[in-house]
């Protein structure tokens, strides 16, 4: 399987790009949403880092 047809990676590059934008441009949103989307946002960046699509047994 192609890398670049991984579904992990493409929401693990959504979550890098969101969370990149969220702290980078200053975003207001309320405090329990931020709080939420700083402990998601990076365990998705992690899924997508040790995720390989090549092996069909592994993630």
């Amino acid at each position: 399987m192609n890398r670049f047809k991984s579904w992990a990676l493409w929401v693990s590059i959504a979550a890098l790009v969101t969370f990149c934008v969220k702290e980078f441009a200053g975003f207001d949103i309320s405090s329990t949403v931020d709080g939420f989307l700083n402990v998601l946002l990076p365990v998705l960046c992690g899924f997508g880092i040790v995720n390989n699509p090549t092996d069909p047994t592994g993630w």
